[in-house]
């Protein structure tokens, strides 16, 4: 029998009309939606999953189609993440049909922008779920079924302790079910709350050897304030439930989710306490981007919206000091003062437009600028104006690299940059200044990288996680009000970029700006 595929190239060729039964039968849904989110085009699957004709759904609103939940949270997280993103996968939503029913459903949802960012489209693939949550339902009452099934195993040792070898027997098969589980399982005395016996994976997720020393694993205010809470609860025969952190050598903390409840014999005494552990890392690492994710886009907000506020305040003044020049123009004592007032109104506005910038807005023209001859004209003249105990160096890699930026907003930028460098190394040290040509990982789209780097103190974990964020400083008062970074945040943002950072404490700070650089 010839399994080969032809290899006559005009069988493969399909025609118009195939592709289009392929679109319109497709095994799941296709959607095309404008950028306001209505409904373009639908092919026949989704319209047969949802008991709409032809022409009843184009021009409606993709939301509109979801339950109550779903159109929340198309609002808050559907539709901002998509913007941000441009795409994800696997969002479980909820289909209301013409008739009512609801399906449940999985969605695939991608947005196509034009060459400044600006949204064409969103295309939407939505797979049918009901066999999913099916298997869901069904495994969870098969969970239900192995926890009745445990609690026959409990009375069926019971029944068994008679005997010394049927206990061992048991204790052995017991031993060899949990150590296979993905959690950690123990047993604790209910008179001392001590743990006496662990499975394997308790000691892998603990990282300790005995089970009398799982309380070293923990942190040092974990083991002060949890451990007298787990054995208060053992004594006192109640359930214990905590998250635990756990310190690993050379990689980053554990979160545990310790589980221990009470086991009564047939007249209700407590004879043992038995526990489980779970790894909640991944979870707990989850749940502190998002958290994260949402404060950013809070603060952004509320930085724009104080911005725009003082950006009316300012203009109003720079309008009144204009009208006083002219008044003013036979008053030549009063001249300084006024200049004064326009240099201190126009450094506010240099201001506020930094907080523009952060929180995702500019008035600022973009145009296309080549980077390598502008950061060396740059470098020059800020090597001129350093101090003899600093040293700037120059390593541009990215000839010809062209981005779209202002020039006096890159030039801002990296003026920002050196300037945090100089502060962070106040004894002198060298500052490098590079470019590189790389692509994204992705996008495969090719981009320049910018980075300036120091020797300073660099910053540990915490001021990491806010160096970002307007108005965040660790220098003195009066020494720096903590806009540069945000400042150039901002910027790489609305020029489709982003702004990373590498620092520890002790080695010096990497600042790298990542920019589309188009061939």
């Amino acid at each position: 029998m010839d399994t080969n595929c032809p290899s006559d190239t005009d069988a493969l060729q399909i025609d118009l009309d195939e592709l289009r039964d392929l679109y319109e039968h497709a095994p799941c849904g296709y959607l095309s939606l404008d950028p306001g989110g209505c409904i373009v085009r639908v092919n026949a699957t989704f319209r047969a999953w949802t008991g709409y004709d032809t022409g009843e759904l184009p021009g409606r609103r993709f939301q509109d189609l979801l339950n109550v939940a779903g159109k929340i949270y198309y609002e808050t997280h559907f539709a901002p993440l998509l913007r941000l993103q441009g795409s994800f996968n696997e969002v479980a939503l909820d289909l209301v049909a013409k008739n009512g029913d609801r399906i449940p459903i999985l969605v695939n949802a991608a947005e196509r922008r034009d060459e400044d960012g600006k949204a064409i489209s969103i295309w939407i693939t939505v797979f049918n779920a009901t066999d999913r949550r099916r298997y869901e339902s069904e495994l969870l009452a098969a969970r239900s079924a192995l926890s009745a099934a445990n609690q026959e195993l409990q009375d069926l040792n019971e029944e068994l302790s008679a005997t010394n070898q049927s206990l061992d027997r048991t204790n052995n098969e017991l031993h060899a079910f949990y150590d296979t589980l993905p959690v950690g399982i123990f047993r604790a005395d209910p008179f001392s709350g001590e743990i006496v016996q662990a499975s394997r994976r308790f000691f892998a997720l603990l990282g300790v050897d005995s089970a009398e020393d799982w309380l070293s694993a923990l942190t040092s205010e974990d083991r002060t304030a949890i451990g007298p809470q787990f054995q208060e609860a053992i004594r006192a025969g109640k359930t214990f439930s905590g998250r635990l952190r756990i310190d690993v050598q050379d990689a980053p903390q554990r979160h545990v989710q310790m589980k221990a409840i009470p086991i009564t014999n047939s007249g209700g005494l407590i004879t043992s306490v038995v526990g489980v552990v779970e790894d909640v890392t991944e979870e707990f690492r989850a749940e502190a981007q998002k958290r994260q994710i949402d404060r950013d886009a809070i603060v952004r907000q509320l930085t724009g919206g104080f911005a725009h506020n003082l950006n009316g305040i300012l203009t109003v003044i720079l309008g009144n000091l204009e009208l006083l020049e002219e008044e003013l123009a036979d008053r030549p004592h009063l001249q300084p003062t006024l200049e004064s007032s326009f240099v201190v109104t126009q450094r506010a506005a240099k201001l506020v437009n930094h907080l523009l910038l952060y929180s995702g807005y500019t008035l600022a023209q973009f145009a296309n600028l080549e980077v390598d001859p502008h950061l060396q004209d740059i470098a020059r003249n800020q090597a001129n104006r350093l101090a003899a105990k600093y040293r700037l160096t120059v390593d541009l890699q990215a000839a010809g690299a062209v981005v779209e930026l202002g020039s006096d907003m890159l030039k801002e930028a990296i003026e920002e940059l050196i300037t945090n460098a100089v502060a962070a190394m106040p004894d002198g040290g060298d500052i490098h200044l590079s470019t590189r040509l790389t692509m994204r990982d992705e996008t495969q789209a090719r981009e320049i990288v910018i980075a300036v780097s120091d020797q300073g103190f660099g910053m540990d974990n915490a001021t990491l996680k806010k160096a970002r964020e307007p108005f965040f400083t660790k220098r003195e008062v009066g020494m720096g009000i903590g806009l540069g970074l945000s400042f150039v945040d901002g910027l790489a943002r609305v020029a489709s970029g982003e702004l990373r950072l590498r620092s520890a404490s002790g080695k010096g700070t990497t600042v790298e700006l990542h920019l589309p650089a188009p061939d």
